[in-house]
């Protein structure tokens, strides 16, 4: 932080508009500090008690600060350029850097999310956002989860909002295959206001989907005429969702609430044929109906930090399945009632020689209670489950780089303990130890190892059965595709399981590549007694032969997919991932006039060129200090955005000392001296010829050469920046300034220069090789190796999988390619004569959007274009699809193309009005 004298204040106020920040760059003890990075310029923000101009530079709000590098971050441009509609579909877009791949499914797949740097309720709290209210997001790997109270099996995305922000934003999108046969259509409404005292949002969202049957694919498994046009092969579906979430901030005591609900109602239908009597058609109609509530409440606890969250749901779900006999239908409804509370305490109690030492505590309280009825079961299910569950996380600096163990690089350790004790489970531990490494700055090394035992949910115990007639199924046995019956539902005889598993990871920071980063990580997972909803296959009928009836012929009549207990599962992934960001071209050459003012003008960072200063809006900034009483906070959503993130504190409150004394300086008695003297400084500039007498002398040094004489050159530029600033506001040279974008103080007070418009990039890549996955039946076999074929869970195991995201952005228009591949892989028939293997082939799709924002294609500041953005996907745009073949190279009915894709090649369009 430096300080500047009165003196020197008119002298300030010029170099503002004519962007030499050298007098702004340097320390207490006068060396030269690192340019500010061109997204948080500096500003100079007088000081209330001492009459001196004080510099700060801030992080943005909510930035987390660990010992941890992030694999992936974004800000406002990057974000821009996805051309997300939502958080939601922004979190899609990356989902490359947020997927855990080699922890091998363990914490269900989604990631943790943070809003700004802390923990919320639920995805719902934010997930209907608009990405324009988001300034930065961050990816952090697993083992950052246990900070705040998580296992370490999903990475951590934080979202940092922007301080100020408001929107309406409407959306309809129309969608449907190539090859017709049904539509998808969908409509969105969101309303959004941040604010300094917190945030309120409200979201609607109706989507309808339409029923496609075999018929409509031309597929044929009887010799029933019109059979196929009563089976279907993608459900008739529609969903209505409201919500609303309210965050509050409490200024004096640090403290923040939000409160979240939601309100959803699902239908679908969908056909199984035709009835025994070969007329009634089969369907299956489902309704559910879910209540969600949560609520978040933030609070500093002197040097600790506390966090309570609750997420609550109540669903009813109910399902009618009409009889093969035609009848009538049998039901199987289900009704589940869950409430989460968990406490987390944060804090550093403790200095060591290489840092503090880092401590979270989690306390939590859950309960789940399922209760499931079905017309064909003798008595009813209602099971009840209370989990109480805490823990301890510990993590301790060991070396620094600069002390004396700091030759080795950063170390630190992470320790964790925990337990929980559920009403129909008991005691389950969980515990873990960690070291991350950090050699050099841009390389980081970790090591974790985990034990955790874990109960099946109540969902796997208690769910209803349900009988899906006349499924389409391949029968290894006979090599033929035959109609039966798949049963899935609870299974109340599982047991809790036991996982002990590695995680090394390896993070690096491209030297050669600026933005950019690759990741690698390699898991050892080790499952005892583990939950499996099995698929069919010959390992799964070899296994459980009790699960499959056939009649005496050997024909295939129904198959048991209930949940069930398998006894160790072993796997071996090594994932690869990487991602960056950047712009494409060199950035623009300085002009003439940027350059004035020599070394000072070579000190201005990127981004910062160029830049008039607006008198208007300068007076509207003081405008907004000035008529707000003393005492109260005034609305800093009126004032440039980079200027008012100078006047928060480092939780992204108002700070009241940099208001108080900015106040003084718009609003103090020397203002209005002040304001005609720099009028009159200007004035003089101005003149022709300029009249340089009795400018300040700071300012008569920045325009001499090195021979001590006034530079011509200067002069012109000084003069071109002061007084064509009279046009700017409102005029067209004002819009062309603004287009044309600015420096750092000029973009803060409405100033405009050459901005940088090279188009940005992003692209965000990962690779999965499965290196082993089998299956122990029993303590003493036999073994199962999914990846030669011998399946149990789950379909076909591929070795090879990869996912890719990457776009560029370009003055409003927008390109968006995202891909999936998945290698090829077996399931064995076994060796009954007739059997057969199946081979399944590779598979790479590409998915395509193209979306232009008409605001900014067309350099459109008000009117209907402005926030306006069209866009156009086209899924699988190679219409791939996977082949299945047998031993004889003959494609099974059960794995036709269309049946196991009917959709294919898929387009749609999406008009998103944000206002």
């Amino acid at each position: 932080m430096r300080r500047y004298g009165k003196s020197t204040l008119l002298a300030l106020t010029a170099i503002w508009v004519w962007q030499i920040p050298s007098a702004m760059a340097q320390d207490d003890e006068g060396q030269e500090q690192p340019a500010d990075d061109p997204a948080e310029p500096a500003a100079a923000v007088p000081d209330a008690d001492d009459g001196d101009i004080v510099v700060y530079g801030t992080r943005l709000k909510g930035q987390l600060i660990i010992d941890q590098p992030p694999l992936a971050e974004y800000d406002e441009a990057d974000i821009a350029a996805f051309g997300a509609g939502s958080i939601a579909d922004l979190i899609e877009a990356i989902e490359p850097a947020t997927s855990s791949g080699a922890r091998g499914g363990r914490g269900g797949g989604r990631p943790v999310f943070l809003i700004n740097g802390i923990r919320v309720s639920s995805w719902r709290e934010f997930r209907s956002y608009p990405p324009e209210a988001v300034a930065k997001v961050e990816v952090f790997a697993e083992e950052v989860a246990q900070r705040f109270g998580y296992s370490p099996d999903q990475r951590v995305v934080n979202i940092v909002l922007k301080p100020n922000f408001q929107s309406v934003t409407a959306e309809v999108e129309y969608e449907q295959p190539a090859d017709g046969g049904y539509s998808r259509n969908e409509q969105e409404a969101s309303w959004l206001r941040i604010g300094e005292k917190g945030r309120l949002n409200f979201n609607v969202e109706a989507e309808d989907r339409s029923l496609l049957t075999e018929a409509e694919r031309d597929l044929v498994l009887t010799e029933i005429p019109g059979n196929a046009q009563f089976r279907s092969l993608v459900s008739d579906t529609m969903s209505l969702q409201a919500e609303g979430n309210y965050t509050r901030a409490f200024m004096d005591s640090g403290s923040s609430i939000s409160l979240n609900g939601t309100v959803g109602h699902d239908e679908s239908r969908s056909l199984s044929g035709l009835a025994i009597d070969g007329t009634t058609p089969l369907e299956r109609r489902g309704e559910t109906n879910s209540y969600s509530a949560g609520l978040t409440f933030n609070k500093p606890l002197g040097a600790w930090n506390a966090t309570f969250t609750n997420d609550s749901n109540h669903t009813r779900s109910l399902t009618e399945i009409d009889r093969n006999d035609a009848s009538g239908f049998d039901t199987a409804s289900s009704r589940t009632y869950t409430t989460s509370n968990k406490l987390t305490v944060n804090g550093f109690p403790l200095q060591l020689p290489a840092g503090e030492l880092s401590t979270t505590l989690d306390l939590g309280l859950d309960w789940t209670r399922l209760e499931s009825e079905d017309s064909r079961a003798d008595s009813d299910i209602s099971l009840t489950r209370r989990r109480l569950n805490g823990g301890l996380t510990v993590t301790a600096p060991i070396a620094r780089r600069g002390d004396p163990l700091g030759v080795i690089g950063d170390i630190s350790l992470t320790a964790t303990g925990g337990f929980e004790d559920l009403s129909d489970f008991g005691t389950l531990a969980n515990w873990s130890l960690g070291a991350n490494w950090s050699p050099f700055d841009n390389l980081n090394l970790s090591a974790t190892r985990i034990y955790r035992e874990v109960a099946p949910s109540l969902a796997n115990l208690g769910n209803p059965q349900i009988d899906e007639l006349n499924s389409t199924v391949f029968d290894y046995r006979s090599g033929e595709t035959v109609l039966a019956t798949v049963v899935t539902g609870g299974n109340p005889d599982l047991l809790a399981e036991t996982q002990t598993d590695w995680k090394f990871s390896a993070n690096w920071e491209l030297p050669f590549w600026e933005n950019s980063r690759l990741s690698a990580d390699y898991g050892i997972n080790r499952s005892r007694d583990v939950t499996a909803s099995p698929s069919f296959s010959s390992a799964f009928e070899q296994a459980f032969p009790d699960r499959v009836t056939r009649d005496t012929d050997g024909e295939l009549l129904a198959i048991d997919r209930r949940p069930l207990t398998l006894y160790e599962t072993r796997s071996r992934i090594l994932s690869f991932g990487f991602n960056t960001r950047g712009q494409i071209g060199k950035a623009p050459e300085r002009t003439e006039q940027q350059s004035a003012g020599g070394q000072a003008a070579t000190q201005a960072p990127q981004g910062g060129q160029g830049g008039g200063f607006d008198p208007a809006r300068m007076q509207a900034v003081r405008e907004v200090f000035c008529n707000t009483p003393e005492g109260e906070t005034p609305d800093l959503s009126q004032i440039p955005e980079a200027f008012r993130a100078r006047l928060l504190d480092e939780n992204g409150n108002p700070d009241p000392a940099k208001i108080a004394a900015a106040r003084e300086r718009f609003c103090g008695e020397e203002a209005q001296e002040r304001s005609e003297r720099f009028a009159a400084m200007r004035t003089a500039i101005c003149a022709d010829p300029p009249n340089l007498e009795g400018l300040p002398e700071e300012m008569l040094a920045r325009l001499r050469n090195e021979d001590g004489e006034i530079d011509p050159e200067r002069l012109k530029a000084l003069r071109e920046r002061m007084c064509s600033a009279d046009a700017a506001p409102g005029g067209e040279s004002g819009q062309e300034d603004r287009r044309a974008g600015g420096g750092r103080m000029a973009r803060m007070m409405g100033g405009g220069g050459n901005e940088d418009t090279r188009p940005r990039y992003f692209l965000g890549f990962n690779h999965n090789i499965v290196l082993e996955n089998e299956v122990l039946l029993s303590e003493n076999g036999p073994l199962f190796d999914q990846i030669d074929g011998f399946v149990l869970g789950g379909g076909a195991v591929p070795r090879h999988s990869s996912s890719l995201q990457g776009g560029i952005f370009w003055q409003g228009y927008g390109f968006r390619l995202s891909g999936q591949y998945v290698g090829e892989a077996v399931l064995r028939g076994g060796d009954i004569p007739g059997s057969s293997d199946l081979f399944f082939g590779d598979l790479a799709t590409v998915d395509i959007r193209l979306f232009a924002d008409l605001g900014e294609a067309f350099d459109k500041e008000d009117g209907f274009l402005k926030g306006l953005r069209v866009s156009a996907m086209m899924d699988n745009v190679f219409d791939a699809r996977r082949s299945v073949t047998d031993e004889n190279g003959d494609v099974p009915a059960a794995y036709e193309p269309f049946r196991i894709d009917p959709t294919g090649r898929y387009f749609g369009i999406e008009v998103r009005k944000a206002f």
